[in-house]
């Protein structure tokens, strides 16, 4: 679910930064109420190219493999719960995600990051579509 967040988040913040750079408040004003935020963070997004706050992912993320891809898709960080405490080798988790978190685009690291844990003993994964509670669809008028 992570990925699918952020990858539609990106989509969001493309559509924004292609209406700010056309100078096309008609169509900003449009974009903030269909988003249900405010003008002011709109053409702020816009103008930035990403959103005016520190973005992180969490959801799912298991693996330093998970951690590093949530960073090259844009995100400032990332939280890492059950992922870890889960697992059958959490200090040893922590550390390797730590690791590809810190050093996301360097292809070279985050294969070391990703061999220091055992695919075997990560957290059992949920098929999003049984869970009853979805973190994407709480929440309301922002």
């Amino acid at each position: 679910e992570a990925v699918k967040h952020i990858r539609l988040v990106n989509n969001e913040i493309t559509k924004v930064k292609s209406l700010f750079a056309n100078n096309d408040s008609q169509e900003l004003v449009r974009a903030a109420r269909e988003l249900k935020v405010s003008y002011e963070i709109v053409v702020e997004t816009g103008r930035l190219g990403r959103l005016p706050v520190v973005n992180f992912a969490a959801g799912g993320i298991a693996t330093p493999a998970d951690a590093a891809l949530m960073m090259r898709l844009g995100c400032d960080g990332v939280f890492v719960g059950s992922g870890i405490y889960k697992s059958e080798d959490p200090l040893e988790r922590a550390r390797a995600i730590v690791l590809a978190t810190t050093f996301y685009d360097d292809a070279k690291i985050v294969a070391e990051a990703q061999k220091m844990v055992d695919e075997r003993k990560s957290m059992m994964g949920l098929d999003a579509k049984n869970m009853e509670f979805r973190m994407q669809d709480r929440g309301g008028n922002i």
